[in-house]
């Protein structure tokens, strides 16, 4: 699954990135000394998957707070972009961390793709599931 930014309905998706955004930037917990402009950004930069996936392939917005995208089954799926495969490591170890912290409601499905700030390309890496200790790739084919 490959796509370009540019593809995206603007509108929608500035508007929800500029939402969670301020969510993230109203308290010092989530904000971190980060502007708000540095917030913006790095919030359009994973919310293009997501909106990718409602637009494209059938799944909703997840509503809830700091949630991604629910597929077309009914799950929760946790969405992370990053620059480079030599990242994705990192990436499982944050996702297994906060999956492990039951009191986020982590989702079992996590989603990993890749996405150049340049060009705004962006690439499906992988699709994990929990498995009780760790997220595991799937190796299968199946749909989006």
């Amino acid at each position: 699954m490959k796509f370009n930014a540019a593809e995206l309905n603007k509108e929608f998706y500035l508007n929800r990135a500029e939402a969670e955004a301020a969510e993230i930037y109203s308290k010092d917990t989530t904000r971190h000394g980060r502007t708000f402009q540095n917030i913006l950004e790095t919030t359009l930069y994973g919310h293009a998957a997501e909106v990718y996936l409602i637009q494209e392939c059938g799944y909703t917005d997840d509503d809830r707070k700091y949630k991604d995208v629910i597929n077309t089954k009914g799950n929760s799926v946790e969405i992370k972009v990053t620059e480079g495969d030599y990242y994705v490591p990192f990436v499982l170890e944050r996702a297994e961390k906060a999956k492990l912290q039951t009191w986020r409601g982590f989702p079992d499905i996590l989603y990993v793709f890749l996405g150049n700030k340049k060009t705004a390309d962006y690439s499906l890496y992988g699709k994990y599931y929990w498995n009780e200790a760790k997220y595991v790739l799937q190796r299968c084919q199946f749909s989006v």
